[in-house]
């Protein structure tokens, strides 16, 4: 799978597995991305090529790094520093067929915003949950 930033500067390409699709409702994704959540596709880090471009990333916390594209800003990736390796959770919304995978819970519900209506189908988490590949 591939996808990019919305200027075409920075395109990466998927080649791992993916370990989790899911909604984070948590106020870091919620500021970073200018959205209610954010729908991840996470898998090892060495699983996401940079295929074009290179993005630049922001130590968001102590745990992890966003990575974005320098020229239009969009928001690409985040980097997770786990004990058990890294990670990466690619924005489903940037892949070139957003459709390719579909979220299988929701993450940080606790955080989620009043006016946000989200798929009560799915799985809810006050934290990030079993099916987290963070």
């Amino acid at each position: 799978m591939e996808g990019g930033c919305l200027c075409g500067a920075v395109r990466y390409r998927l080649d791992g597995p993916v370990a989790s699709v899911d909604y984070c409702h948590c106020r870091m994704c919620q500021k970073a991305s200018g959205s209610p959540a954010v729908a991840w596709a996470t898998g090892p880090f060495e699983g996401v090529r940079w295929i074009k471009g290179q993005p630049r990333a922001y130590r968001s916390s102590p745990v992890g790094r966003r990575w974005f594209c320098a020229d239009c800003g969009s928001p690409l990736a985040f980097e997770g520093f786990e004990p058990e390796g890294k990670t990466m959770g690619i924005s489903l919304a940037t892949l070139d067929d957003p459709t390719a995978l579909r979220p299988r819970q929701h993450a940080w519900v606790g955080t989620r915003i009043s006016w946000h209506v989200i798929d009560e189908t799915l799985p809810q988490y006050e934290d990030e949950g079993p099916d987290s590949g963070i």
